[in-house]
């Protein structure tokens, strides 16, 4: 009994570790840019169904979003290094379509129209309640399912046209093996063909105007032979 009631706990251990482990592949990936630890706290609360990477300063900001993938950017236009509208900017240059909310305390006209014009989908203005964030994001992270159905195609039809190339390309390659192995084995023929013509007093000229001829003559003899013995 002790034995089947350890397996047992362990097998439901196993489950739940497979239930996280597939809850944490499901979530949504988030990275917050903010060097106010007030702030990460309050984001942190409110995210707390998505997975939250944090970074602290425009440098890290960037490492970050260059080296793994996100579902949204949030992003504080005053940083301790530099601004989130360059931030914003330079993030754009190698993610054109992932969503970026800016949640800052910058609250002039020219604030919003720099992060706007660096490619920003939304600006959250400090302090903001818990529920102005988690409708942002949710807002920002959903995927009508007409645009997800035409992305899926489009991503079909993609790896389609790559396979299709490279079956072509590996086609082609193939082909053009074969020749150059065909054009190898005919040298060979007529280098053996020529030493024995030679050798029976033949001379060259007349080796090199009746090769052709002659060569083709034998391939079809054998392609005959090799037909009939197939019947």
């Amino acid at each position: 009994m002790l034995t089947g009631s350890f397996t047992k706990r362990n097998s439901e251990k196993t489950e739940r570790t497979k239930g996280m482990m597939n809850s944490n592949r499901e979530r949504k990936r988030i990275l917050l840019v903010e060097d106010e630890e007030d702030a990460r706290e309050i984001a942190a609360l409110s995210l707390e169904e998505y997975t939250l990477i944090c970074a602290r300063d425009f440098g890290d900001g960037l490492r970050l979003a260059r080296q793994r993938y996100f579902d949204l950017y949030i992003i504080d236009n005053w940083l301790p290094d530099g601004s989130g509208a360059e931030l914003c900017r330079l993030i754009r240059r190698f993610d054109p379509h992932t969503p970026v909310l800016f949640y800052s305390a910058c609250a002039y006209a020219r604030d919003l129209e720099a992060a706007y014009s660096a490619g920003a989908q939304a600006y959250l203005i400090k302090p903001v309640s818990f529920d102005d964030i988690t409708q942002a994001v949710a807002r920002l992270t959903s995927v009508p399912p007409e645009t997800a159905f035409e992305a899926r195609r489009a991503e079909s039809a993609a790896i389609l046209e790559e396979l299709a190339i490279r079956q072509a390309e590996n086609t082609e390659r193939v082909e053009k093996a074969k020749e150059k192995s065909l054009r190898a084995k005919e040298k060979a023929l007529r280098f053996k063909a020529e030493r024995a013509f030679l050798a029976a007093g033949g001379v060259r000229g007349d080796f090199a105007r009746e090769w052709p001829s002659v060569f083709l003559g034998e391939v079809r003899c054998a392609r005959r032979s090799a037909a009939w013995s197939g019947d």
